[in-house]
């Protein structure tokens, strides 16, 4: 069914020659002495159309199949191209654009890449669902359990995370090899805990660096009556002294962990986002996909990793006591668990247009344990 108007004079009599008990019609409505409008079906618009007359027939409104015939009809190339982008879209935002395998071992990030290009798992190449890359994980660990203990593959958009655990195989021998402990560095003794061997120094003794602390010697009446392996841990308190620049104005670019790959539509000169965008964001790499020379329309594919922008400015004291933290953080990378700092001092503040110098010294309550193996040493003593 159509909706139409006639528009022309005296429509009415067009009407009744032409329509009235001759074509079904409904909802008949005259807008105004010139023109009417009425519903009848297509067929019966097609004959009254080829009516030679002087009135002007024509369609204002589609009922039914029709509507979405002309409409493909009218609008094929734009579903047309509405589809293929649709497609396009998906094949994309299923394809591997990167592969990030995080392991420091060379080795094994290797093997891991070429276990996963075996199984299709590789740049530009569909990615596959959860439960196949489950199968593809077990496989892999499966094949290579002396080197592998553990893996996950971790998708995010377009890129795939490889989380790998090697296994570790202990093989070393145990050496029992007679032995003293040693100060690794000099400072004052805080505690000593030993299972074996003979404790030399006691707790408040200032200990050089090298000096030895608990014996692998057993000595009775001044003489070497048997040897042993030394065991145990010295804590002393030991000395650092750090120096610390800090600016009073502080600016700073912080590139974040967050990355995507996005794809943008470049079309009359506006960039369109597949993806939403970050408001803030460094463009780590770019790649055309589709590039018209008829028109200015492209594809593209953008790495993009989030930023942060820091802008501070600090009054004397602020960056000072930032400055401390700085220092006592740098001292604390270096400190074990059971290590920790005693105490701290400012020194010699330098203050300067726009930044700041200080010296930070610290006690700190470290483990100086080191050891000397007692084989060695005779060794080389009878070389002397």
């Amino acid at each position: 069914m159509v909706k139409i108007s006639i528009t022309g004079k005296n429509p009415s009599f067009f009407i009744k020659t032409y329509i009235f008990n001759k074509i079904n019609y409904k909802k008949y409505k005259v807008i105004n002495h010139n023109k009417v409008e009425l519903i009848i079906s297509y067929n019966d618009y097609i004959k009254i159309k080829n009516i030679k007359s002087i009135y002007d027939i024509t369609i204002i409104k589609m009922y039914g199949l029709y509507k979405y015939v002309y409409l493909m009809k009218e609008y094929y190339m734009l579903f047309i191209t509405f589809i293929i982008s649709f497609l396009f879209l998906l094949l994309i935002s299923n394809t591997i654009f990167d592969i990030d395998i995080m392991h420091n071992n060379s080795a094994i990030r290797n093997l891991v890449k070429d276990s996963l290009k075996e199984e299709k798992i590789e740049a530009l190449r569909l990615i596959p669902n959860y439960n196949k890359r489950k199968k593809i994980i077990e496989k892999i660990v499966n094949e290579n359990k002396d080197k592998l203990e553990w893996l996950e593959i971790e998708r995010k958009g377009s890129k795939l995370i490889i989380k790998v655990v090697e296994r570790k195989i202990n093989n070393a021998k145990e050496d029992n090899n007679p032995r003293h402990i040693i100060a690794r560095k000099s400072g004052i003794i805080t505690k000593i805990d030993a299972s074996s061997g003979v404790i030399l120094k006691q707790k408040n003794d200032y200990v050089e660096k090298g000096e030895i602390i608990i014996s692998g010697d057993i000595v009775k009446d001044e003489t070497v009556k048997g040897r042993v392996k030394a065991s145990g841990n010295v804590y002393a308190e030991t000395w650092y002294k750090v120096k610390v620049v800090y600016p009073l104005n502080y600016k700073e670019v912080k590139y974040l962990d967050d990355v995507k790959n996005n794809i943008v539509i470049h079309f009359l000169n506006k960039d369109i986002n597949i993806r939403p965008n970050y408001v803030k964001n460094y463009i780590e790499d770019k790649k055309t996909l589709i590039k018209s020379k008829v028109v200015t329309f492209s594809i593209r594919m953008e790495k993009q990793r989030k930023i942060k922008v820091i802008d501070k400015k600090y009054t004397k004291n602020k960056a000072l006591l930032l400055a401390t933290s700085l220092a006592e953080e740098k001292i604390k990378k270096k400190l074990h668990n059971d290590e920790f700092i005693i105490s701290k001092k400012t020194l010699n503040l330098r203050e300067f247009n726009s930044r700041i110098e200080v010296d930070v010294f610290f006690k700190v309550n470290e483990n100086i344990t080191n050891y000397l193996d007692i084989t060695e040493l005779d060794e080389n003593t009878n070389k002397r």
